[in-house]
């Protein structure tokens, strides 16, 4: 029932985005990321690299799906592999907002202009392929 209730959302027009700053595409082929805490948890003990995937993404955040043990106000740097690009997209500061589940909102704080350029024109297309 719940799968359903997804897949109808998904058919919707995207209401949310006339109230958004900036547009949020739900990402029809989801993509992967990989997350790294910026602190290690522990004295001495080398971060950590989980795998993660992307289903919503826009320039200033996104929602993933990891095992990764992070929680609500956790930093992290995020590297996304854009579909169709060779080089992965690095978020060197991204805030964790909201978890659900296995599900995590992610803010991001710091990119380099090239990132968030990249990220602009992805955003773009995806969102006319969209509509």
């Amino acid at each position: 029932m719940e799968a359903r209730a997804l897949e109808q959302e998904d058919h919707r027009p995207p209401v949310a985005n006339r109230f958004r700053r900036h547009p949020r595409v739900r990402i029809e082929a989801p993509f992967i990321c990989a997350l790294s805490p910026i602190r290690p948890r522990r004295w001495l003990r080398r971060a950590t690299i989980d795998l993660g995937v992307v289903y919503d993404l826009s320039v200033r955040g996104a929602r993933v799906s990891t095992e990764a043990s992070i929680k609500p106000g956790d930093e992290i740097t995020l590297s996304l592999q854009l579909p169709k690009q060779i080089r992965s997209t690095d978020v060197m500061v991204a805030t964790v907002r909201w978890t659900k589940d296995q599900f995590f909102g992610l803010a991001f704080r710091k990119l380099s202009s090239d990132a968030h350029g990249r990220l602009k024109k992805f955003v773009a297309i995806a969102s006319k392929k969209s509509h």
